[in-house]
This record gives C-alpha cells, structure tokens and sequence, in this order.
C-alpha cells in the first residue's frame, strides 16, 4: 500500500504570501514531486532545478560535465525510498542564474484509501500565484510589496498572449488550479523527460 504525502511547499523571500499544501503519492517519483510544485507555482520547466535532502542532491543531468557534485536520478527515485518522517524538510532550487528556492515540509503521512491513485498529486490549500519566469524572487518580493502599499498591480510580459498584462499575486483560486495541475504536471515531466 501506497501512502499520501501532504507537503507544505512554501516560497522563499515572500514565504507568508506564497505557499501550497500538496499531497502526492509515496510511490511518485522525486521528479514528479518537482513537477508538482513546478505547475502548483506556475513554473514552466524553462530551467534546471534541484531538490536536496539528507545531505543528497537529486537532479535530472543533461550534461555530466556540468557538477561538482555527485547527483540523485530523481526520476529512478520514489518518494518512499527517502524515508521521510513528518516534519522533514526537502529544499527545491528553481533556476539557478534567478535563484527561486522552495522549502518542502512533509506535515502528515496518512495511508492512501485504495483506488484513490489518480486523485493525486493534489492541492489542498495555498495562497497567492507564483514565479514569474525570468524574473526573480526580490523583483517578485518588490512588487508584492508595492501592491500591498499601493493596491497598483504591476505589469508583467505574458508570452502566451504576447503582451503585457496586470499582475495580482492574490489571485489564487484552488479550484482552478487543481483542474489544470496534472496537465501542467504532465508539460513539465514532458519538457524534463523527453529529450
């Protein structure tokens, strides 16, 4: 039997404004734990990212030559196979060169009522939007800043639309983004995988 990981993923520098509560599957991947909070925060995979835990760094390599360091397979790793104890805390970098980091709590461990497999991964809760790519976290803490100051949203460039839009972190809606989360989930391990 599988259990259900309930993870508080937060983000740093504006941790009380932007956070998720994720439950996702012992037996998923550490990749697609990545992916999840990826498409819970509005990433669009356009960039490396890490997930360290235990003293180890799992991170898909495209270029052996590129690290220092010895690295995980995160997708030939289940989450199970980390042995997690509630109150761990895994730690995601995003984008190196901008630097978006996430501090992933585990808060609970229940076991998965059977048939229940592709309910997950799920988002519970959360609060505000996410990354803006090509930005980083201090613009983003800035302009957070300015819109609690000033209630002006700032303008942001959407490449989808190919324009500039107005940008309201506070527009989080659960529902919304649980209905769009496994499609994003599925871009991602797509851009990460299918190489």
């Amino acid at each position: 039997m599988a259990d259900v990981y309930k993870f508080r993923v937060i983000l740093k520098e504006v941790q009380e404004k932007i956070w998720r509560d994720i439950e996702i599957t012992s037996v998923s991947s550490v990749a697609k734990l990545g992916y999840t909070v990826l498409a819970a925060f509005e990433g669009k995979a356009s960039h490396l990212f890490n997930i360290r835990f235990g003293g180890n760094r799992y991170e898909i390599v495209f270029d052996d030559d590129f690290f220092d360091e010895p690295v995980i397979d995160p997708i030939k790793t289940k989450l199970s196979a980390l042995k997690l104890s509630v109150g761990d805390v895994l730690e995601m970098e995003y984008d190196y060169g901008a630097g978006w980091e996430f501090t992933i709590e585990l808060v609970s461990v229940e076991t998965m009522k059977r048939g229940a497999r592709t309910h997950y991964p799920y988002i519970t809760d959360g609060a505000g939007r996410g990354i803006i790519e090509d930005t980083s976290p201090y613009e983003l803490a800035d302009m957070i800043e300015e819109t609690d100051k000033t209630g002006k949203l700032p303008m942001i460039y959407n490449y989808e639309l190919d324009k500039e839009i107005e940008w309201d972190y506070r527009n989080f809606i659960l529902k919304y983004v649980n209905v769009l989360l496994k499609g994003e989930i599925y871009k991602i391990q797509c851009a990460y995988e299918c190489y």
